[in-house]
């Protein structure tokens, strides 16, 4: 009866805040605190760990609410301006002490509410030890490019599927589905099929696509059919049939192979089959399913001919597998190293009890022990794990006494579990949820943000690495270090993110950077999860959904045929904005009414602590002008907003200004006063005119993509606008003329030793991009127009020692030199007529 009482008060403030807050503003601190009061005792009627979970939220709050008076206290150290008439208001003494008055009346109430808190963990006895309170390895980071497309504990697998595609008994087209739960090694056994030659090169045209949920019939087959376009770039498009058609016509006589996943309907699969050719020519269709999808499996089956059976059942591994899969990614060592290494043997039985056998739980727990030192720290955190009993563990209790006896023979453990820890393992029922919160627990507090950040990119969808460094960097969450570049600990996080296993590496360039990666979609729906209990963030679908006023960073996320809800209440705590959205351009409903929803973010005005503003591909025609009174905002990413054609003048306030991302729309000019902020990073357009001068000494600059020279304007050698740009590692620069620009943009060349991709399109491209001394950082390098290529007595390559891609695309009639071709085999890639 006491806790019912109890909730029933605590209801009654939930609609308060609800309905009057500007009344709960005024006696704020004092219900507050009695809120605060009546949960402490709420939680001690029902125990331990419940009052544990108050500590945490009103400790999460007590944060929220200290940031929010940080940023507020930083917005008037900035001169944070409103309207005119708040300019002259806010001038006066008596406002800027009134100002400070209620700063300080914030402050103390949340150091009066802080003070409490400890009273009352003190009074509930409440202890909080973090997982792993053990030090990291920093060893880690050696070889961390292991496991990268490494199908360990696949090596039968990889043989039968190779068959089954190269099946030269079976010309006709063949359905292969590759059934399993999710995490035990589809992807990766398909990553070890395409990176085999002698299978790849079998097929005309390879397609590999993961179909989102909400994709159609038609998304669907418009997407293989683009994809195979890449693989047949000599094929000429007929518009004038359906995408069924048109697919169809272009894999016509072609031996293709073809992956899907995600597909869960017949119907679907029975559109896809009559969508794709059969030429009895060993063309393969691939389906990767979940257990759960197993019904289309079967159905594909009935689709091959002869009989054929086209299932190939990916389970878990053995014991003997279990080990190899883990002594390869714990130890980082070769697997005939490994075998010869008894060291590592003791471990097999515990690590195959922890995990069943399951390898995405076996390559996480690897990622975990790998930050730790054996055999103490290894064997504690094993001991830790085993014993919380898997629920499928039939065994039980009994067999986890008899691991720990051997895990603690002759090793002292002091570590003991926490309550909050303990029950936060005990309640994860399943194995891949234990492991996966043991190591989210073990990453360092500063990366702790940076992967939740994750949450907010769709499932199964990969993302730049670059792109989420800039958000984290907007954000925050990267602590400046001297000698690196915030850009360059970014990538050093997500490394660490990478070794841990919590991340995916998707793609690598030709420098062996990670450019793409992706969370495994076992491990979506707990970091989802996390997110959201940590306050951290709301994630949404694109349809008409409640959102707090009080919400701190939203992701909302559609790919085909939705359109993001309209705003009319504004998010004052709001950090953060995240739209990953393909708006269908709907621009006829057979009446000739215009349909399209366009957004003008004026919603966002009143968010006056906002960091990050990404809302790649929606309908956007403007972007408000209210937008410089954002002063907070880091990062702006409009790219893919195919209507907006101009910025308006008051982007040139926002003086924290590190990212502008506008490729994909019509923006051409900027207004010049843009390039005075100095705190810009990273420029990306598509055809953005700078102006003739700059001024000012843009230093932090590293990207500046997708600009041209004004078309009347002329650079001179000491006013050309690159001149202030001496710390670029990256430029993409078109439309130069020589006559015009050569001299500047030569003079400009041999200043940026910093300079690691450089992309230029103009009628003459200057030697001393082969010749130049101080360009000795160049890895990749593209080039359009006639190019004046150095003189046989050149080296290129002990001038370029970092050089790795070399792209020229010949114009009027231009050939490589034999000499240049000689010096670069391996980096030329020529193309053009």
């Amino acid at each position: 009866m006491a806790e019912t009482a109890i909730t029933a008060v605590l209801s009654k403030f939930g609609q308060l805040v609800a309905s009057e807050a500007n009344m709960l503003l005024q006696v704020g601190d004092d219900m507050m605190l009695m809120r605060d009061r009546l949960e402490w005792l709420q939680a001690f009627i029902r125990g331990t760990d419940p009052l544990s979970q108050v500590w945490l939220r009103q400790t999460r709050d007590i944060a929220f609410q200290a940031e929010d008076v940080l940023d507020q206290v930083d917005l008037k150290s900035k001169g944070y301006r409103g309207w005119k008439v708040w300019q002259k208001y806010l001038t006066g003494l008596c406002t800027q002490i009134a100002i400070r008055h209620r700063l300080s009346v914030r402050i103390k109430i949340i150091n009066r509410r802080l003070q409490k808190m400890l009273e009352n963990q003190k009074e509930y006895k409440i202890e909080h030890r973090p997982l792993a309170t053990l030090a990291s390895s920093t060893t880690a980071t050696s070889a961390w490019r292991d496991g990268y497309k490494n199908a360990v504990g696949l090596d039968e697998d990889v043989k039968t599927l190779e068959k089954m595609l190269l099946h030269k008994d079976q010309p006709q087209q063949m359905f292969v589905s590759i059934l399993g739960e999710s995490g035990v090694g589809k992807k990766t056994l398909l990553c070890a099929i395409i990176g085999h030659t002698d299978v790849i090169y079998e097929f005309e045209i390879v397609v590999w696509f993961n179909m989102p949920a909400d994709y159609t019939t038609e998304d669907l087959l418009q997407e293989i059919y683009d994809r195979a376009c890449e693989s047949a770039p000599q094929h000429h498009p007929n518009e004038g049939i359906n995408i069924a058609d048109k697919l169809r016509h272009l894999l016509k006589k072609k031996r293709y192979l073809v992956i899907i996943g995600g597909i869960c309907s017949k119907t679907i699969l029975n559109c896809v089959r009559v969508s794709l050719p059969d030429d009895n020519n060993g063309s393969r269709v691939v389906l990767v399913l979940d257990t759960e999808s197993e019904e289309v499996a079967w159905h594909a089956n009935t689709m091959n001919k002869d009989g054929i059976n086209g299932i190939h059942m990916l389970g878990r591994l053995d014991e003997k597998r279990s080990r190899q899969l883990f002594c390869s990614r714990a130890s980082r060592k070769e697997l005939s190293d490994v075998k010869e290494n008894g060291e590592m043997s003791k471990y097999s039985k515990i690590v195959y009890d922890i995990t069943g056998g399951y390898p995405l739980a076996i390559v996480l727990l690897a990622g975990l022990l790998r930050f730790k030192e054996k055999p103490g720290q290894w064997e504690a955190v094993l001991q830790q794990l085993r014993l919380i009993p898997r629920m499928e563990d039939a065994q039980g209790v009994e067999e986890n006494k008899i691991t720990e006896s051997v895990l603690s023979k002759g090793v002292h453990i002091e570590w003991q579990m926490s309550p909050i820890t303990k029950s936060k393992l005990s309640t994860r029922t399943t194995t891949i949820e234990r492991v996966f919160w043991a190591s989210f627990e073990d990453i360092p507090n500063d990366l702790k943000s940076c992967f939740l950040y994750l949450a907010a990119i769709p499932k199964n969808t990969t993302i730049y690495t670059d792109e989420v460094v800039r958000i984290w960097m907007a954000e925050g969450f990267i602590k400046p270090q001297q000698g690196k570049t915030l850009e360059e600990l970014g990538h050093a996080y997500l490394k660490e993110l990478v070794l841990r296993c919590l991340v995916h590496i998707d793609k690598m360039n030709d420098v062996g950077i990670i450019e793409k990666v992706v969370v495994h979609q076992s491990l979506y729906g707990f970091l989802h999860s996390e997110a959201r209990e940590a306050g951290f963030m709301d994630v949404h679908g694109m349809h008409d959904v409640f959102v707090p006023p009080s919400v701190r960073r939203l992701s909302f996320m559609s790919f085909k045929g939705g359109h993001m809800m309209r705003f009319t209440n504004k998010f004052c705590k709001l950090r953060s904005i995240i739209c990953w959205v393909q708006e269908k351009d709907r621009s006829n409903d057979g009446q000739g009414v215009n349909q399209k929803r366009r957004h003008d973010l004026k919603f966002l005005c009143g968010s006056k602590f906002i960091r990050v503003i990404s809302v790649h591909g929606l309908w956007i025609k403007e972007v408000p002008n209210e937008i410089g009174r954002v002063v907070h905002l880091r990062y702006l990413n409009v790219s893919g907003c195919k209507d907006l054609k101009k910025l308006p003048s008051s982007i040139k306030s926002l003086l924290n200004l590190q990212t502008l991302d506008i490729t994909g729309t019509q923006v051409k000019e900027i207004h010049p006063s843009f390039w005075k902020i100095k705190t810009l990073r990273h420029v990306f357009a598509d055809e953005l005119t700078l102006p003739a001068s700059i001024k000012e000494e843009l230093e932090e600059l590293q990207t500046l993509w997708g600009v041209k020279p004004a078309p009347a304007g002329e650079w001179v050698q000491g006013n050309c606008p690159l001149h202030k740009m001496t710390k670029l590692r990256t430029l993409g620069l078109q439309g130069f003329k020589q006559s015009k620009h050569g001299a500047a943009l030569e003079s400009a060349l041999r200043k940026m030793s910093l300079l690691h991709h450089l992309d230029l399109t103009g009628d003459e491209i200057p030697s001393c991009v082969f010749t130049a001394q101080n360009l000795r950082c160049l890895e990749m390098v593209g080039l359009r127009g006639t190019i004046k290529w150095p003189e046989v007595v050149s080296d290129v390559r002990k001038v370029r020692p970092n050089l790795v891609r070399l792209t020229v695309v010949k114009g009027n009639g231009q050939e490589v030199p034999e000499h240049i071709k000689d010096q670069l085999h391996g980096i030329l890639e020529v193309s053009g007529p």
